[in-house]
């Protein structure tokens, strides 16, 4: 039985996807490249990727094609196993980027002298577990963590009223401001272009005339949690201490004073975040399986342990340290993910428009 979810849900998953990895690392280099102007980012990011999610629906009125999309089992053409390779590849690069993220975020700030193989081995048990339980699993506990780290994030700019420097933000916009937030936003796309991940789950919306409004919704969310982040570490910290940070968010929480005995809530922030960049990570797992059931047209749970583990030791072994997993994520990704992402996109328009006929045709016969 294929296993459904709600347009609540996918907003909440669409939402987690461009936050809960991203927000470790990436504000570092939007503010290097963008200066006190890089705020503004998520708000130009917002309208392109409307546009994209305009593209991949349609119009809304003839949503039938939604139900029939990459199916496993079903009859498949040649352009949609294409579009599945070039999935895995997407999907693949960015699980072993943010589980080696996460790995080094913990070593470096909860568990230092944990080798990170052990890191590794526990959050894949964790990640496995929850992947394996189906996508209603992995989109119920999304909608739980997510839903409480928003608040908390929500309230990050009154929590850090008193730290507020406006001069931080200044000067403000001009001519010349211009091609250092083009170059902030180029290096933003690539990672909130991941809401593309939600193309192999389209099928499992019910109902699914709310689909695209729920994926609109989603990116505000994840959009609006990265803006207050940007802004709040713009004003609270300024470029010049962001510019040396490599966790410039965990920076920022450390900054959270609000008595004398409640000095060290980042410890606490953290542990709320923790659970998010799981589901995450869990829910790219669910998609590496979904994808391989899909070419072996039928259930490939048996595999997901091996191939967990093969993921997650790729992620040690692809990078020395992480001065390697940021030169990667900030410099290759960029390109990398760009053309994975423009592929996906326009390969997806051939199998819609293969889906919509074979729709149309089995209507016709009946």
């Amino acid at each position: 039985m294929k296993q459904k979810i709600s347009d609540v849900q996918l907003a909440l998953l669409v939402a987690n996807l461009i936050f809960a990895g991203p927000v470790i690392s990436l504000p570092q280099i939007i503010l290097q490249q963008g200066d006190q102007n890089a705020w503004i980012v998520p708000i130009i990011m917002y309208p392109i990727l409307i546009s994209l999610i305009f593209i991949v629906f349609g119009k809304n009125k003839n949503i039938e094609w939604l139900q029939n999309v990459l199916l496993i089992g079903s009859k498949s053409k040649w352009i949609e196993k294409v579009f599945i390779m070039f999935f895995l590849l997407f999907v693949i690069f960015t699980i072993v980027r943010d589980l080696r993220g996460m790995i080094d975020f913990v070593a470096t700030v909860l568990l230092p002298t944990t080798p990170n193989d052990i890191l590794m081995v526990l959050s894949m048990l964790v990640i496995v577990y929850i992947a394996i339980s189906g996508l209603e699993v992995v989109a119920r506990v999304t909608g739980i963590t997510f839903s409480i780290l928003f608040i908390i994030v929500a309230m990050l700019p009154f929590l850090l009223l008193n730290e507020w420097n406006f001069g931080n933000l200044q000067p403000l916009f001009g001519w010349e401001s211009i091609p250092a937030i083009l170059r902030a936003f180029y290096v933003t796309f690539s990672w909130m272009g991941e809401i593309l991940f939600f193309l192999i789950i389209i099928s499992n919306i019910n109902p699914a005339k709310r689909a695209r409004r729920a994926v609109i919704i989603g990116t505000g969310l994840g959009l609006f949690l990265f803006f207050v982040v940007l802004f709040s570490a713009l004003a609270v910290l300024g470029t010049r201490i962001i510019r040396e940070s490599t966790y410039p968010s965990l920076m920022l929480i450390q900054q959270i004073n609000i008595t004398d005995f409640l000095d060290r809530l980042d410890l606490v922030i953290t542990v709320v975040w923790l659970p998010t960049i799981f589901t995450k990570v869990a829910f790219l797992l669910y998609a590496i399986n979904h994808c391989f059931s899909y070419l072996y047209k039928g259930n490939t749970n048996k595999f997901l342990f091996p191939i967990a583990f093969i993921i997650g030791y790729l992620s040690i072994l692809m990078f020395k340290n992480t001065m390697d997993l940021l030169r990667f994520s900030f410099y290759t990704w960029n390109i990398i993910g760009l053309i994975l992402q423009l592929m996906l996109l326009f390969i997806f328009l051939f199998v819609k428009r293969n889906v919509k006929m074979r729709v149309e045709h089995n209507e016709a016969k009946t």
